[in-house]
């Protein structure tokens, strides 16, 4: 998202007076809220603050009003799908701990997360939900189900499911500081043994804690809800995939696993 320069100064210039909790979107706060401090000899001079305790102001807000805002529009979007005659299967997803999206992305502060460039709100992409049972599919070896590549597609054709991006239904849900602390820092970048005298390397991550996420999947096809993949539904593979498995980073840890539970009666 493109900001003007003239916003982007009056942005800086609020939270100069009144900090960087003064912005209530996390979007913004993440990646276009520095704190600045002023040499005190030259005006002109910037020192941009940075550490633990920057990252523990940006996280302080706990309300996301705007998540709101959006699963009205969301809501808006099922509608118009199932007027058009379309199958639309409605799932909640709650982790059982914590979960991590978008670890690994590109940020000015070198810790990310997968947040909605207008409303500011972290989410779960429609492809990484798909990538997620398609990979436990193929794993489980039900590739060669020619229901595979009705719902998933393939190089000739699309395919008959939509994997709508995931938003939080809960607004009291918090972003956490994680931390990894690797010791042998030089070890890891190939420059030397792993020494017992090397510093500990702390690196900080953010993660979502006490969230529920919404699930849809849209059936252009509707046989498909009922039709098996190697002897299970697509639901029963989406509800093993998440439990065991999990989505985000860090699922070998115990991150992102969580229940997934059908709405009934949409």
């Amino acid at each position: 998202m493109k900001i003007q320069p003239n916003k982007i100064k009056k942005l800086y210039d609020l939270i100069d007076q009144h900090g960087v909790e003064a912005v209530d979107n996390f979007y913004l706060r993440l990646n276009k809220g520095i704190k600045r401090e002023y040499d005190k000899r030259d005006k002109n001079k910037i020192k941009i603050k940075s550490g633990s305790g920057v990252l523990m102001d940006l996280i302080k807000d706990k309300k996301y009003k705007y998540s709101h805002a959006f699963i009205k529009k969301q809501n808006y979007i099922i509608k118009s799908f199932v007027s058009q005659g379309y199958e639309v299967a409605r799932y909640t997803f709650s982790p059982f701990k914590k979960i991590i999206v978008g670890l690994g992305q590109e940020s000015v502060r070198e810790i990310s997360m997968t947040l909605h460039w207008i409303y500011g709100t972290p989410y779960i992409p429609g492809q990484a939900i798909k990538g997620v049972v398609s990979n436990w599919l193929i794993e489980e070896g039900a590739k060669t189900d020619k229901n595979y590549d009705l719902i998933f597609g393939n190089q000739d054709s699309k395919g008959q499911v939509i994997f709508m991006d995931s938003y939080p239904e809960n607004m009291d849900f918090s972003i956490n500081l994680d931390i990894m602390n690797p010791h042998y820092f030089h070890y890891y970048t190939g420059n030397m043994g792993p020494t017992d005298w090397q510093n500990p390397n702390p690196i900080f991550f953010l993660t979502l804690k006490n969230i529920k996420f919404n699930i849809n999947l849209v059936y252009i096809n509707k046989k498909l809800k009922d039709e098996k993949i190697a002897g299970k539904t697509l639901e029963e593979w989406l509800i093993k995939a998440l439990e065991v498995g999990g989505i985000g980073a860090k699922t070998a840890l115990g991150y992102g696993k969580g229940k997934l539970i059908p709405i009934k009666g949409d």
